[in-house]
């Protein structure tokens, strides 16, 4: 599995000589399968113009002239965005100035304001490679009817034991429905924001890469969900979010019973785990991951934004981003793997291997035994609405340290306040080149288990973000142990 593969539809691809007179036809091709593939008439303009720019500067900038140069373009389409993802081999430039946060070329201004977001990669021998990304103009639930606000002041507010609800798996049609609901929750301050844009969500349930299930009263209206998201069609593990419980059927169990029939499901999909985020400014959904079986493996610090917590929840602390513990639990049966450790966090991840019941052979890695690829693959996942960026390693090479360097620096440019890195336990160079890493200022918060074709470390970096070890609750003496190692490790990183 590579991390890196998303749900994506290669819809053309064209290798086109780096000549002005042929990029009429690139255009044309653009236009032609963006307009067939269900994008609206302005996003495809905006695209077309976007690609015009990217592709002129590879004809005017990449080759000299008489030099007989190529470059590749490829259209993709994924359930919420199109991709131009444009190749060559042609002479190195800055590609740090397409994410300059100011900037006096026009080109590049234009490319901006054209797409929602521009990434690009030095590929070393293969060349540079720009993507320009179009996501669909999904309606948000704004602007749809706006749902009720329940005021769960008192006992009369609740609905009748005696209604009776039921489980099932939920139907892409019904997302304005679970919207509603989302608010009636959290507001509009749940984190991840496909929640809000019904046809987003149904698109990426028809994808696959979100099962959800519902609880639904008499009249069929949803008022319990829990999902299950893939980040890839490949992935062995999914994440169980969205929890939520209309306030008026709260105290009925249902948040384990959906958990119970989500593990069954995904169970029969050949998923092996679920790992899940749990608030930390109380334990009560801390003691019902524990009570479902599932295991702590660690805590993000300062995870997520002030807004994202209960629209009915008080806090003190309001400026402050929410620490979330990390959960995970079996839902097939496990399967032997070798894990390199690295040697500084050996004890505490052999510790949490112990907690979790999973079979391993732990292993330390030869320091003198570095075997590294002539180029590195970091896949990136940047979330604006969040100020954080995730951070996947699919794979070392010998520019390792400086593409994350680069990476690093370019994100802390971009006000990113959270950097989480995931690395491969089940390559020998994650646990030579973790000290190094961690001189960066990346710091230990626990373990991801079958989250990169199996075991992953997980480090976090903080970007000039205040917190404070006492506004967390910890429900269980492990995960207590688990805290203050972390917390120890974030104290020496940021001092």
């Amino acid at each position: 599995m590579s991390p890196a593969t998303v749900d994506r539809e290669t819809l053309a691809s064209l290798k086109v000589k780096a000549e002005l007179k042929l990029l009429p036809t690139v255009l044309r091709t653009v236009r032609d399968v963006a307009s067939s593939y269900g994008l609206d008439e302005s996003s495809v303009r905006d695209l077309e113009l976007a690609t015009e720019e990217a592709c002129h500067n590879v004809i005017e900038h990449a080759y000299e002239p008489g030099e007989h140069g190529y470059y590749k373009v490829k259209i993709h389409r994924e359930p919420t965005c199109f991709r131009i993802t444009i190749r060559d081999q042609g002479m190195p430039f800055n590609l740090q100035r397409l994410n300059e946060e100011k900037t006096s070329d026009i080109g590049v201004k234009l490319m901006r304001a054209c797409t929602d977001e521009i990434k690009s990669k030095y590929l070393g021998k293969k060349g540079k490679m720009v993507e320009l990304i179009k996501n669909f103009p999904f309606e948000s639930v704004n602007e749809f009817e706006s749902p009720p606000v329940n005021s769960i002041s008192s006992k009369e507010n609740l609905a009748p034991l005696s209604e009776k609800i039921d489980l099932r798996l939920m139907r892409p049609d019904e997302t304005v429905s679970l919207a509603k609901l989302i608010y009636r929750v959290y507001g509009y301050t749940y984190p991840h924001e496909e929640i809000y844009y019904p046809e987003k969500f149904a698109s990426l349930m028809k994808s696959g890469l979100v099962t959800s299930c519902v609880a639904v009263d008499e009249q069929d209206e949803i008022v319990g969900h829990l999902g299950v998201f893939l980040e890839t069609p490949e992935d062995h593990v999914g994440e169980s979010a969205l929890a939520a419980v209309d306030p008026r059927y709260r105290g009925r169990g249902l948040f384990p019973k959906m958990k119970k029939m989500m593990m069954e499901e995904v169970a029969a999909k050949g998923i092996l785990g679920l790992y899940s985020r749990a608030v930390t400014v109380h334990v009560a959904s801390q003691k019902s991951n524990v009570k479902m079986g599932a295991k702590e493996t660690g805590f993000v610090l300062a995870h997520s934004p002030p807004t994202a917590i209960y629209k009915k929840m008080k806090t003190e602390e309001a400026k402050i981003r929410r620490t979330v513990a990390l959960f995970y639990v079996l839902v097939a049966p496990d399967q032997e793997q070798t894990v390199f450790l690295p040697y500084k966090h050996q004890h505490m991840l052999r510790k949490i291997y112990k907690h979790t019941g999973l079979k391993r052979i732990l292993k330390i890695a030869d320091p003198d035994k570095v075997n590294l690829a002539p180029h590195s693959d970091i896949y990136s996942h940047f979330l604006p609405e969040m100020a954080s960026a995730f951070l996947r390693v699919n794979q070392y090479g010998t520019d390792f340290m400086d593409e994350l360097k680069l990476q690093t620096k370019d994100l802390k440019e971009k006000k990113v306040e959270l950097i989480v890195l995931d690395l491969p336990l089940k390559d020998p160079n994650t646990a030579i080149l973790c000290p190094l890493i961690e001189k960066m200022g990346f710091f230990f918060c626990g373990l991801m288990p079958e989250y990169l074709d199996g075991d992953a470390l997980r480090l976090q970096y903080l970007n000039n973000v205040a917190f404070d070890p006492e506004n967390v609750d910890v429900y269980s003496e492990f995960a207590k142990d688990i805290f203050n190692y972390i917390v120890q490790e974030w104290k020496t990183h940021s001092s």
